[in-house]
């Protein structure tokens, strides 16, 4: 009798066990992890930002069912470039992203936020010439800027549990966009990521063409001049 309650026993804790085992819930449900990356790596329009591409990264983690994600924003960008906006209107954006899931909640867990908010707006928000809508948008005040080396983090609440990834691409094929300012020479860009169509930038500072110094431009005359006499000299001696 004692045998028989032994091998109950371990058979009821393999059965317990299993649905751990397969990733999934005992009351039903799937845990599978969801993980993506979002590299900002094209130039839409402007001008090209300061070093090398991706110049910020999005990551975005979660479980299949559940209702709630961690997206991580940093920024590798070169030292003076950074992101700004929104606007008091919240019309225009800094760093904005699509998603096919409705958001609730939107909370900062990092010591760096973005104090103009992270907003959530079906109706998207003004992209600039970046065509498409986006419906979740960063923005940072002129005092608070994101820069490089910045990184910040964020909860995000959906309104229904996730099956899949919520970051996709909007009806012009981006996943994301945002406006690059302060690049060096004074100029500013907007970068995407996606598989659009992107119209491209160049750099904002050209080498310019060397025009001479005066001083060089005397020592070319006189070497002229001296080259001169030397021909006139073997003319009149020969």
């Amino acid at each position: 009798m004692k045998r028989f309650l032994v091998l109950g026993s371990l058979a009821t804790a393999a059965m317990a066990s299993m649905p751990a085992l397969a990733g999934v819930h005992p009351g039903g449900g799937t845990s599978a992890p969801i993980s993506a990356t979002i590299d900002v790596d094209k130039v839409f329009a402007g001008s090209l930002p300061d070093g090398v591409a991706p110049w910020l990264t999005a990551k975005f983690a979660s479980d299949q069912g559940s209702r709630s994600g961690t997206l991580t924003l940093s920024s590798n960008a070169y030292g003076p470039d950074f992101l700004q906006g929104l606007n008091s209107s919240r019309s225009t954006i800094g760093w904005a992203f699509y998603l096919n899931q409705t958001v609730t909640g939107i909370t900062c867990t990092s010591k760096t936020c973005a104090d103009n908010g992270a907003f959530w707006k079906a109706g998207g928000f003004n992209s600039g010439p970046v065509p498409g809508v986006f419906n979740l948008a960063f923005g940072w005040s002129s005092g608070n800027r994101f820069q490089s080396g910045d990184s910040l983090v964020y909860d995000l609440t959906f309104a229904s549990p996730l099956t899949g990834d919520p970051f996709v691409l909007n009806g012009s094929d981006w996943l994301s966009a945002a406006h690059v300012q302060g690049i060096v020479g004074g100029c500013s860009g907007w970068i995407v990521s996606g598989t659009g169509a992107a119209q491209g930038g160049s750099p904002c500072i050209t080498d310019p063409v060397r025009v001479p110094e005066p001083a060089e431009l005397g020592v070319f005359g006189l070497g002229l001049l001296l080259m001169g006499l030397l021909v006139s000299l073997r003319r009149r001696y020969n």
